[in-house]
């Protein structure tokens, strides 16, 4: 399978706009964007306020984005990540630092649609200053077939009020083997975090979620939320962590995990309080889709898969 630079550039933008995305920004004067495919920049636009630093690398990219201080971003900033091809390997290294009281969002599009045998790892440091806002959503796309490893790590540090958002979603096409980890140090006074996880594992797919969150600042808060559905032969594990270890922190997990076939899941939800005035909380559950509402779908003419497939959509939404 072999593709040009502009059909490549064409294709990962045609499918980020099709998978709610907003794939018409890429291209626009008044957005900031990166487009990748493999260790190739196909495009990559600045606006003032906005630095963006990066260099292809023998197996993928290192990035380096400044958001400076004070600037407000109307638009997503919209990083789009792929590689049309079936196997192969690509790792994106990025320094993301955003300014004191600056507020952005970054939409990170991850695309392999034909994959087979193909590794994406990312490394991710990300620094929110002093009163500043950020949400980083990340968006994967996989093919029906195949597998792919994922394999990305973010460490994020939140300075006096800051506020991070990240949101995770993997629900199309085949997980393969999955292996996030977030590891939050909310250091910086009256800091929040608020982490979602959303994945949906077939076949042997592999799921493992893995959030971690240090409420180190007097008064910082986080909500960590996740939410796995799993069917056939695949398998979940989620693993999360806050802990409180300041006045005044307060932290809640919550994670739900829905499992049909053979599946197999597992969720380790864990607290911890290492300040006499911090208070963490946690809940997680384990269940099934109930038969009457697969058998409902299926009476209106969806097969099994299908009926499944409307419901978890609504779970994960």
């Amino acid at each position: 399978m072999a593709f040009d630079a502009a059909s490549e550039y064409a294709t990962l933008v045609s499918i980020a706009s099709e998978t709610g995305g907003h794939g018409a920004s890429v291209g626009s004067a008044d957005a900031v964007y990166v487009v990748v495919h493999a260790n190739k920049i196909l495009a990559s636009h600045p606006l003032p306020g906005v630095t963006i630093d990066a260099t292809e690398k023998e197996d993928g990219i290192e990035a380096f984005i400044a958001v400076d201080d004070g600037v407000v971003l109307s638009k997503q900033v919209h990083l789009c990540f792929g590689h049309l091809g079936t196997e192969g390997r690509q790792v994106i290294t990025s320094h993301v630092s955003i300014g004191a009281r600056a507020r952005a969002t970054f939409l990170a599009h991850c695309i392999f649609p034909n994959a087979v045998e193909f590794l994406h790892a990312m490394e991710g440091d990300i620094v929110v200053g002093e009163g500043a806002e950020f949400a980083y959503n990340e968006v994967h796309v996989h093919g029906p077939e195949g597998r792919i490893s994922v394999k990305p790590v973010s460490r994020v540090v939140l300075h006096d009020r800051a506020l991070y958002r990240g949101d995770f979603t993997l629900v199309e096409g085949r997980v393969g083997d999955l292996d996030i980890l977030i590891d939050v140090d909310a250091r910086g006074e009256g800091s929040r975090v608020e982490l979602t996880s959303k994945v949906y594992g077939k076949n042997d797919d592999q799921c493992r979620v893995q959030d971690f969150v240090r409420l180190n600042g007097a008064g910082s808060t986080a909500l960590v939320k996740a939410k796995v559905v799993l069917r056939d032969a695949s398998s979940g594990m989620f693993h999360g962590l806050v802990e409180g270890a300041a006045a005044g922190a307060r932290g809640h997990v919550d994670c739900t995990e829905v499992i049909q076939g053979a599946a197999k899941a597992e969720a380790s939800p864990v607290v911890r309080v290492t300040h006499p005035e911090a208070e963490v909380t946690h809940e997680a559950a384990i269940g099934r889709i109930a038969d009457d509402k697969i058998e409902g779908l299926m009476a209106k003419g969806l097969d099994e898969a299908q009926a499944v497939d409307v419901i978890v959509s609504g779970l994960l939404r």
